[in-house]
């Protein structure tokens, strides 16, 4: 017969007292060990499963709201954001948030927002970024309940802009992104809440391009296959790139983006067609899409690439291959695959590193 859950509590409680006891026995017992070596002994608790604990734990770490999936850096370098777009935590209200992480003092504050609690009609995703001034932060928001916002309390699809003052976030305005229309000979199966001949966005990676003191906000449009130049000011589509390789839309599902510092390229991942593009964001045009470690079959896995990284020279493009524990390696001047860099441990023969 299976113990009772009230005997599991007895035993659990039980078990963490023991823990305990034997924790403060291994800090009051005097230890041997010479005075250049105490110090050292107090960071080290075993436990009875074999394993120990450090203290202080290393790294210093804090807690956050569920489920970080974006870090960007404030201008200034004294912040770091975090995007938690999860189903929240008691403390946040079951809310996502945006966390600051001051990195003088290694605190955290959290800043839930409203329009984003357990049962919303819209999340955040992954994209995150601060205005060239450090005034703002932009998170990308996606819907597909509600993709246009119809309803009371909804967003729809768009780009939530937050002020920010010494490290305290505020919800500012909301952009938003419209219905994309599918190009010529495409066709789509996401049908819910659009019109024929349109298709849900689904906001993904942000990058801020600053033009003469103005932001403009390069967004990967995750279920559309396309990405487009936003006008923050305004929210005008300034340019649209069409990132489809498929008749069926979504089939590339542009991920992350990232531009140069002069604002005139960008590349964008697409994570089911095992590339990225390059963008000519003056002219409005996808100068060439580069693939990157590809299946060698139509229903083959493919390397998923996400996250992207210009080098300080910008002759270098690293992009993570989440399906290949690796990272690419492109020569941005020739547009060309030049080296693959293993995440593989030494004599690994299985990843999983995602």
């Amino acid at each position: 017969m299976l113990p009772t859950r009230q005997a599991w509590k007895k035993v659990t409680k039980n078990l963490q007292s023991a823990v305990i006891l034997a924790a403060l026995a291994t800090l009051m017992v005097p230890s041997p060990m010479t005075d250049a070596q105490e110090p050292a002994a107090k960071k080290v608790v075993n436990l009875p499963s074999s394993k120990i604990l450090l203290d202080p734990v290393p790294g210093k770490p804090q807690l956050t709201n569920s489920f970080p999936t974006a870090i960007a850096i404030s201008p200034d370098g004294r912040y770091l954001a975090l995007l938690n777009n999860g189903r929240g935590t008691a403390e946040s209200g079951y809310q996502q948030s945006i966390a600051i992480l001051d990195l003088a003092s290694n605190k955290v504050s959290d800043y839930p927002d409203a329009r984003l609690k357990v049962g919303a009609h819209q999340t955040y995703f992954l994209g995150m970024a601060f205005s060239h001034d450090g005034r703002e932060i932009y998170a990308s928001m996606a819907s597909l309940t509600d993709p246009t916002g119809s309803k009371p309390r909804d967003t729809g699809n768009g780009i939530a802009v937050y002020r920010f003052v010494d490290g305290r976030v505020a919800p500012e305005r909301f952009i938003p992104v419209p219905l994309q229309k599918l190009a010529a000979g495409k066709r789509t199966r996401l049908t819910r809440g659009t019109p024929p001949g349109e298709i849900t966005p689904y906001p993904a990676g942000l990058a801020v391009i600053s033009r003469d003191s103005q932001d403009e906000l390069l967004v990967a449009d995750n279920l559309a296959d396309n990405a487009l130049l936003l006008d923050t000011a305004n929210g005008k589509v300034l340019h649209s790139f069409d990132l489809s390789t498929h008749a069926e839309v979504p089939a590339s599902y542009p991920y992350a983006v990232i531009a140069t510092r002069d604002g005139k390229r960008a590349y964008c991942s697409l994570w089911n067609a095992s590339a990225v593009t390059e963008l000519d964001l003056e002219n409005g045009k996808v100068v060439r899409t580069i693939p990157l470690s590809a299946a060698d079959s139509p229903t083959g896995a493919g390397s998923h690439p996400t996250a992207l990284l210009l080098s300080p020279d910008e002759k270098w493009l690293y992009v993570t291959l989440a399906n290949r524990d690796a990272v690419a390696v492109v020569d941005t001047r020739t547009g060309t695959l030049a080296h693959t860099l293993s995440t593989l441990l030494p004599g690994e023969d299985q990843g999983g590193t995602y």
